[in-house]
């Protein structure tokens, strides 16, 4: 009896061993297959020295990118203020005065360098062999090389360079024209529903105005289309050997210019006296010689008249 109960509970403990080794067992592979089952279903991460020069070089293209930004927002700015550059109306002017050993030669070697860049000749002064003067109008746009070539006809002896910007000048004219151009029409509609004759006379007198002011418009803008387009360029030149030609606006202010000038303002008063003197003094000479005689005799003759008769009872 002892013996089969120890029998039995050797075999009941047997089991429970089995069942429990079965247990750990299926976890076991319960926890593999649900890890494998894991790494199918998630992502498969990078190599880690990919990753890693992954995560280096972003970071290199955030830094690229925010330069690039900054380049083309700046190459942006550029091109507006370049652009607002060439929109803007300026007119320039420039003054050179230039020694040279043929001035005549240097003359026309100016006139044909402002022909070919595209402009003319305004006008032009030569003196002989000694200096002349010469106004160019050359396009704006290139009139900068042509000031050059100018230069290199001799020796500069002075330049100045002037610009003004008639931008707001030319925006406003073309503004008023079209509200010039805007009021003409209303008034011209006026015009063509007036049915009494006071109404027309008065219409057409305000009409002929505004035409007037269109009219005026106009010409401005045509004037300042022409000096923005053309800058203008004033050339002196003279020989080598002569001392540069004096100008109005070299000429200091103070008691010595007032002095000079009105010393040159006495001459000159001077001056146009003895010549109007000069000139008549052939006909007083004249007028002297026929004129003296003849009142002379004139005064005979009225001093015989007056004289007394003689008394008849002496």
């Amino acid at each position: 009896m002892v013996r089969r109960r120890t029998v039995f509970g050797t075999t009941t403990v047997a089991l429970v061993a089995v069942i429990a080794l079965a247990g750990c067992g299926g976890s076991d592979d319960s926890g593999s297959s649900g890890g494998s089952d894991a790494a199918v279903d998630a992502p498969a991460p990078e190599a880690p020295a990919e990753g890693d020069g992954g995560g280096e070089a972003a970071p290199q293209d955030d830094g690229g990118d925010a330069d690039a930004g900054p380049r083309s927002e700046g190459g942006v700015l550029a091109e507006v203020v370049s652009a607002a550059a060439r929109d803007r109306s300026i007119i320039y002017t420039v003054d050179l005065t230039i020694s040279t050993d043929d001035v005549a030669a240097a003359a026309n070697r100016a006139a044909a360098a402002a022909v070919t860049a595209g402009g003319y000749v305004a006008n032009e002064q030569v003196n002989g062999q000694h200096d002349a003067v010469l106004t160019l109008k050359i396009p704006s746009a290139d009139h900068h090389a042509t000031v050059a070539e100018l230069e290199a006809l001799g020796e500069v002896t002075s330049r100045s360079r002037g610009t003004e910007d008639v931008t707001q000048e030319v925006v406003d004219v073309a503004s008023r024209i079209e509200s010039q151009r805007a009021s003409i029409a209303r008034i011209r509609a006026l015009l063509a529903d007036a049915t009494q004759l006071a109404d027309v006379v008065s219409i057409e007198s305000e009409l002929a105005g505004r035409e007037a002011d269109l009219d005026a418009l106009l010409s401005r803008q045509e004037q300042l289309a022409g000096l923005t387009a053309m800058a203008t360029v004033t050339l002196h030149l003279y020989e080598s050997s002569d001392a540069p030609p004096a100008r109005a606006d070299d000429d200091d202010g103070g008691f010595l210019a007032g002095l000079s000038g009105g010393w040159k303002a006495f001459v000159t008063v001077g001056g146009g006296f003895l010549t109007a003197l000069g000139a008549v003094l052939p006909f007083a000479a004249l007028a002297a010689l026929i004129g003296v005689p003849a009142w002379q005799i004139a005064k005979r003759r009225r001093g015989q008249r007056a004289a007394p008769l003689p008394d008849s009872a002496a």
